[in-house]
């Protein structure tokens, strides 16, 4: 994103141990901050999804099980190569849409895409010299122009380019080879990073595969930094400049490491029951839907817990790392707008606070229960570094045991016949997280269910519904007539039969 500065002071309110809690906290929830979590549940996702699109790609299939079966040290390259993450995504989609004929996943498999040796990943192997992002601190990568030396790796390149550039849109140049001073630049604000938020911080550069440097300009202005997405996956695209100080680079990593972090993490679970409900943002014009505001105070919370470590910081960190920056760098709010005419919203807190309020005032239905515990971590967080920013009822704030099923609109609880699992199903099961991922035979769709959904699915084995509670209670040791066992059977037996997991017949 292009950068400008804006006066104020950078430091935000919080003693050190308030920061290092919000830092720890960040990194903890299972859900949205435990990077091992989540990278635990993306593997997940991808074997089932690999196994998915075996049943509709007859000649692709036998690699697409193979692979699935692979351990996690074959899959985790594939899964996070740039290409081929590209191709399992765009695979999904086109299967949930009724479109897909042959997956372009398989179809890079059968090129000989996959033909490296872990932990090195297909279009990592293209790159030469190979350079390491921050060697001391995880395996990612630095993109330069490929060097093919087959066939397979020249397809391979081509679409990788490809990617890039489309991701980059018009006015992009080439790839950059970073110069030794760039590349020690970029080390030296991971370690800043790692230093400042120990938890989360390092946590954020794992959800980075690749680190690439270029110079592209725009409407804009020129390019600062930015994030893949699904575009160009688990990528970070960064101005040479950006790594000409330590603290330049450590928070544009931060920034859109969080950004890939969070991506990884929304794959799990949704957070809105309306992903097309949009809201006003006075420092832009037109409106942003809600799940872009998760986005945005997502990033601005890290942001804010950055700035609070830095203001913090011993006198270490300032020897090694220099002085934190005195002026505040932030986007300039669009012209026209109520921000820029009336000069605020020119501060990370101040944005932190407005989205804040802004998900406050969000009625109960719009979040789902996921969206209601995002919500009130990301404050509990803010509220630790900055004491102005608002504060997350604690009656909203209950802890859910894992990701949804989907929000749709719910069939009425069964009170006669029996209960049964549909059949066939493929699924996924993550006893450490409590969760567990399915999808049926007729289904182009993944369903995850928590602990709690769970075990309500597993006890639907053609039983009667008036003997579900019991079994249930029996169980999770609640009372079987309580209405906490009432309320917790009905809301997963309901959310099962509308995602036709479950069938209600007699």
């Amino acid at each position: 994103m292009p950068a400008s500065s804006s006066t104020g002071p950078v430091g935000t309110v919080g003693t050190t141990d308030a920061v290092a809690r919000a830092d720890a906290l960040l990194s903890a929830d299972r859900q949205f901050g435990d990077s091992a979590a989540i990278g635990e549940r993306n593997l997940a996702r991808f074997r089932l999804g690999l196994t998915m699109l075996a049943r509709h790609d007859a000649e692709g299939a036998d690699v697409l099980r193979t692979t699935a079966a692979g351990p996690d040290e074959r899959l985790r390259p594939l899964l996070y190569d740039p290409v081929l993450r590209n191709c399992f995504e765009v695979d999904l989609v086109e299967l949930e849409r009724g479109r897909l004929d042959r997956s372009s996943f398989a179809v890079r498999l059968g090129d000989g895409a996959a033909q490296t040796p872990p932990p090195t990943g297909p279009c990592e192997a293209l790159t030469d010299p190979h350079l390491r992002a921050w060697p001391e601190l995880g395996d990612t990568w630095v993109l330069t122009e490929p060097a093919p030396r087959d066939d397979a790796q020249k397809k391979l390149g081509e679409r990788l380019m490809a990617l890039y550039r489309a991701a980059l849109g018009s006015g992009a140049t080439a790839p950059v080879r970073p110069t030794d001073e760039t590349l020690a630049g970029l080390r030296e604000g991971a370690a800043l990073l790692a230093t400042l938020m120990p938890a989360s911080g390092a946590g954020v550069l794992g959800h980075v595969t690749v680190v690439g440097f270029t110079h592209r300009e725009s409407e804009e202005g020129p390019l600062q930094s930015m994030s893949g997405g699904d575009p160009l996956p688990s990528a970070v695209l960064l101005a040479p400049e950006r790594c000409a100080s330590p603290w330049l680079a450590a928070e544009s990593l931060l920034h859109e490491g969080a950004h890939l972090k969070l991506f990884d993490a929304l794959r799990t679970g949704s957070l809105v029951a309306n992903p097309t409900e949009r809201v006003p943002i006075p420092w832009r014009i037109g409106s942003w839907t809600l799940i872009r505001v998760f986005v945005a105070l997502h990033f601005y919370v890290h942001v804010q817990v950055f700035r609070a470590a830095a203001a913090t910081a011993d006198e270490t960190v300032r020897e090694r790392f220099g002085a934190p920056p005195t002026v505040e760098e932030i986007d300039e709010p669009s012209p026209g707008t109520p921000a820029a005419r009336g000069g605020t919203y020119r501060t990370a807190a101040e944005r932190a606070r407005c989205l804040a309020e802004c998900v406050l005032s969000l009625p109960d239905e719009a979040l789902t229960e996921n969206g209601r515990r995002f919500a009130g971590w990301l404050l509990t967080a803010l509220r630790l570094v900055d004491a102005e920013a608002p504060e997350y009822p604690a009656r909203t704030t209950a802890a859910a045991t894992g990701p949804e099923v989907a929000a749709v609109r719910l069939p009425e609880t069964p009170v006669e016949g029996v209960l049964e699992r549909v059949a066939p199903v493929d699924a996924c099961a993550l006893p450490g997280l409590g969760q567990l991922i399915v999808s049926t035979a007729r289904s182009a769709r993944m369903h995850w269910l928590n602990a709690r959904s769970w075990t309500v699915y597993s006890l639907c084995d053609g039983r009667a519904p008036g003997s579900l509670r019991t079994a249930y209670a029996r169980v999770v040791g609640l009372p079987a007539d309580s209405a906490e066992v009432a309320r917790q059977v009905d809301g997963s037996l309901r959310r099962l039969l509308a995602a036709g997991l479950v069938t209600h017949s007699g």
